[in-house]
C-alpha cells in the first residue's frame, strides 16, 4: 500500500511541475565535483509526500532520495519564499 501512494507523488502533473518550475532555484553543477544532485522532480515529489502523509523526512520511501537531503531543499526553499510564490 505505502509503494502506491508513493508512487502518485512522482506522477506530478505537468501544469503543477510547470509552476513549481518558474520558481525554484537553479541549481549549477559544482565545479569542486561531489554527489550529483537528485532530480527536481524527486525532490517536489518527495516534499509533497511529507506534507501529504505527515511522515518524518527519513522515514519517505527512498525512490525519492535521501530524507535529509529533501528536507534540506525544503529548508531552503522556505526561507527564500518559493511555497509563498506558489500560492
Amino acid at each position: 500500500m505505502a509503494q502506491e501512494s508513493a508512487s502518485k507523488f512522482h506522477q506530478i502533473p505537468e501544469a503543477l511541475w510547470e509552476r513549481f518550475d518558474l520558481v525554484i532555484p537553479i541549481y549549477k553543477k559544482s565545479c569542486k565535483g561531489g554527489r550529483p544532485r537528485l532530480p527536481m522532480q524527486n525532490v517536489v515529489g518527495g516534499i509533497l509526500y511529507v506534507l501529504a502523509t505527515g511522515c518524518q523526512w527519513k522515514a519517505m520511501p527512498q525512490e525519492f532520495g535521501s530524507g535529509s537531503a529533501i528536507h534540506a531543499y525544503f529548508q531552503e526553499w522556505v526561507e527564500l519564499g518559493v511555497f509563498e510564490e506558489l500560492w
